[in-house]
């Protein structure tokens, strides 16, 4: 029997009828393949196959490196939000779900930028609690608030549109932040999920948005120019277990900005009007205290990052660089790998989650 370094040998590889029976009789069917392969094998080896294998590795050696400078670029570009500050009469920014968390960080930093801001929420009491200390920090800016429960049917959106109708300045700016989870337990098998509790995300997370964002974009238009920013997750393009629905509803609104962004440009109001997705993980909120090492930022993190992002001719981008540091590994990683690690990590919350209600 021919040894591998004899079939191999420059001598064999020239002699074609030789090699193919040596290689029947050294791998037995498996030598076919084997023969159909040594080709490619033979076309790489070769000095014009080496240059092109060469000159293909370098460019994708650039092409990671221009994706990498991309975005280094967008941390520390400068931002053009005050482009969106620009009416005499006071220019407004909307945020939903501003109560607590991201939402109200992202009040926080526009006021301190110089916006007028609306809050939104559906609980009376902390709308008005929240419009106090704002008011209070910051004195030269005017806070106002519109209540409307997002996991309603009754079309609530129009009450935020007749609020902002109403406005003693222009709204420039809309920041669809409203969303998560909203229901308890927050880890649940899909199969076990109420109808109610299903309707209910979707309608946070998808539906309000989307009504409250056709709705408002005549008047953005009108007051141009003007910005969107919707509040994406992670989950959106991972798919995560035991929140199934979340997920999916911020797959939709990853989907529905590329589609709107692609429309604005068909409609020519592209250069009135930039909408951007935010590929936000894990941030700590009142409702999220899960940590990831590393990856785990601030709600105060995320809004500034997200601010600062704006202009940047990107759709989706990522708020801080924890989370495309993050975003990054995830898309190196082989799928499986990753459904591997997500699912003995999300069934653990599952499982404390449970307990912790038992306990209650």
């Amino acid at each position: 029997m021919p040894s591998i370094a004899e079939i191999f040998s420059p001598a064999n590889m020239a002699n074609d009828e030789q090699l193919k029976r040596d290689l029947y009789t050294r791998f037995s069917l498996l030598g076919i393949p084997l023969y159909y392969v040594l080709p490619l094998y033979r076309a790489w080896a070769s000095d014009a196959g080496r240059t092109i294998t060469s000159n293909l590795g370098t460019a994708m050696i650039l092409y990671m490196l221009y994706k990498a400078g991309l975005q280094v670029w967008q941390m520390v570009r400068p931002s053009t939000l005050q482009v969106y500050c620009h009416s005499e009469k006071g220019s407004w920014a909307l945020v939903t779900g501003s109560t607590d968390g991201i939402g109200r960080a992202f009040a926080d930093e526009l006021l301190n930028r110089g916006f007028n801001v609306l809050l939104h929420g559906r609980n009376k009491e902390k709308l008005v609690r929240v419009q106090k200390e704002l008011a209070g920090k910051y004195p030269r800016r005017t806070v106002d608030y519109v209540v409307a429960d997002a996991s309603s049917y009754d079309r609530v959106e129009l009450n935020v549109v007749e609020k902002v109708k109403q406005l003693p300045g222009k709204l420039t700016i809309l920041v669809n932040n409203v969303g998560g989870v909203n229901t308890s337990p927050a880890y649940c098998a899909f199969k076990d999920m109420t109808a109610a509790d299903i309707d209910t995300q979707i309608n946070i997370n998808s539906r309000f948005p989307t009504h409250l964002t056709s709705a408002l974009l005549p008047i953005l238009h009108e007051n141009r120019p003007a910005l969107i920013m919707n509040a994406g997750s992670a989950a959106g393009n991972l798919g995560v277990p035991y929140i199934a629905t979340y997920s999916a509803t911020k797959g939709y609104i990853f989907s529905l900005t590329r589609a709107l962004a692609a429309e604005l440009v068909a409609e020519k109001w592209d250069k009135d009007i930039e909408i951007m997705s935010l590929l936000i993980n894990n941030t700590r909120s009142a409702g999220n205290t899960s940590e990831m090492p590393l990856f785990t930022i601030d709600a105060k993190d995320c809004a500034k990052g997200a601010l600062a992002k704006v202009g940047c001719g990107q759709i989706m981008v990522h708020t801080h660089w924890r989370h495309a540091l993050q975003g990054g590994a995830f898309g190196l990683i082989p799928e499986n790998m990753v459904k591997g690690f997500m699912g003995p990590e999300m069934r653990k919350r599952k499982d404390e989650e449970e307990a912790k209600l038992k306990g209650q």
